[in-house]
């Protein structure tokens, strides 16, 4: 147990929730004592991240007899997100309670887990609670032959497909598109490097919890982060689009030394400053519908290119019903709008460390996109080392259809140094 000291700008923006506590703790002095030596304390709080990127924290309690006398083990959540998913709170909780067993002398922690599995205490993804689309949905897709790559990331499967080789060219798509999204510029692509071009959970092949408060900005963040590192991703471009870049951006400053360049395109990372005026009609039309209508929204989102009936019923494939549409239609909800919103601390975080990279970024923009405009002028002043603006006359948000093959032209050459 790796013990931490987060700051008090972080807790306030956490809401603490008691979750395990024993009130005679020196009933079994050796495990007291045990508890004190690792936690370096007798009374008051250490505090840990979870593997799910939770905040604990172990309160101990001194009555004067030697030892610790009680504890409580807190959950910290964001305060204005729902409880996360009982199975990853169950399964850090399991984790604090094999690090016990396996400093305190007389436990073991093989009867821990057994006494877990008895009581029924459930670490993974309950039956039922995840959907998958089912294959036939994706059959003979127009412009897209590639065949589906999965890994398994916390249980859940991440699909994504790959062309090429050489160093990585990681596509990162947003919402609410999938990695078809990227067809015009894999094949130009994947002659400078190895593509790969993921789903997001909850989009394309990958599988789609069907819980809404299974998808947070942190989850998204530590599930991709989660892909990136399973693939043992080393010197990569990113590319990234909309939500691709809100995810990106943030695991970029967490993890820089997997990344050699960084291509941002109509995305940013939000610190709670005021958003477009049409990204807020976005937000508003996408809380007011039961589903969204993915071919009419792709047809009306484009500026320059018109899909074929094809191509747009691609868009639709992964959302056999509204059921499947759950992370599209809480999406628009988890860009922080305000100070005080859940991922604003962990962005400014990411800032920081954005800040003193030197790697070469390229800025492309739809000229045409109302929604992220003014996100550019905030990414130019972060990072050091920006290619001259690159705006792409006709293009819109989903720049990637309106000007892909262009757009891949520019990212060639900007690589070569051209």
């Amino acid at each position: 147990m790796k013990f931490l000291r987060p700051s008090d700008e972080e807790l306030a923006l956490l809401r603490a929730d008691p979750l395990v506590w024993d009130q005679e703790l020196d009933v079994r002095p050796e495990v007291a004592e045990a508890i004190e030596r690792a936690a370096g304390i007798r009374a008051g709080r250490v505090y840990w991240r979870s593997k799910h990127d939770h905040l604990y924290a172990l309160e101990l309690a001194d009555l004067g007899r030697g030892r610790p006398s009680m504890a409580m083990v807190y959950g910290h959540w964001d305060r204005y997100e729902p409880r996360p998913p009982e199975h990853e709170i169950d399964a850090d909780l399991m984790a604090f309670n094999l690090w016990v067993a396996e400093i305190a002398p007389g436990l073991d922690p093989a009867d821990v887990a057994k006494v877990a599995q008895f009581a029924g205490v459930k670490t993974t993804w309950p039956p039922g609670s995840v959907l998958r689309t089912p294959d036939d949905r994706f059959a003979n897709l127009p412009g897209f032959p590639y065949e589906p790559k999965c890994l398994e990331i916390e249980g859940l499967r991440m699909a994504y497909v790959e062309h090429g080789s050489g160093d990585p060219i990681l596509l990162l798509h947003g919402e609410p598109t999938w990695s078809y999204l990227y067809r015009h510029m894999i094949p130009p692509l994947a002659a400078a490097g190895r593509v790969i071009a993921p789903d997001l959970v909850g989009f394309g092949r990958s599988d789609k919890p069907a819980a809404t408060n299974a998808y947070t900005y942190k989850s998204h963040t530590r599930w991709l982060r989660g892909f990136i590192e399973a693939l043992d991703l080393q010197r990569i471009t990113m590319v990234c689009q909309d939500w691709g870049g809100l995810l990106g951006l943030r695991i970029l400053g967490q993890i820089p030394e997997r990344f050699s360049r960084l291509v941002a395109m109509n995305t940013g990372i939000s610190i709670g400053d005021p958003r477009s005026e049409a990204f807020y009609r976005w937000r508003r039309f996408s809380q007011r519908v039961e589903a969204l209508d993915l071919p009419m929204l792709m047809r009306n989102s484009l500026v320059k290119r018109k899909l074929s009936d094809e191509e747009a019923a691609a868009y639709a494939a992964p959302f056999p019903s509204k059921e499947y549409q759950t992370a599209a239609l809480v999406f628009p909800l988890l860009v922080p709008v305000r100070s005080d919103y859940p991922g604003v601390y962990e962005n400014r975080q990411a800032i920081e460390r954005l800040k003193t990279l030197e790697l070469p970024v390229l800025l492309a923009w739809g000229a045409e996109d109302a929604i992220t405009r003014p996100a550019e002028p905030f990414l130019r002043s972060i990072f050091r080392n920006v290619a001259p603006p690159l705006s792409i006359a006709g293009a819109g948000h989903f720049i990637q259809e309106d000007a892909g093959e262009e757009v891949a032209g520019h990212i060639i050459s900007w690589m070569k140094g051209k």
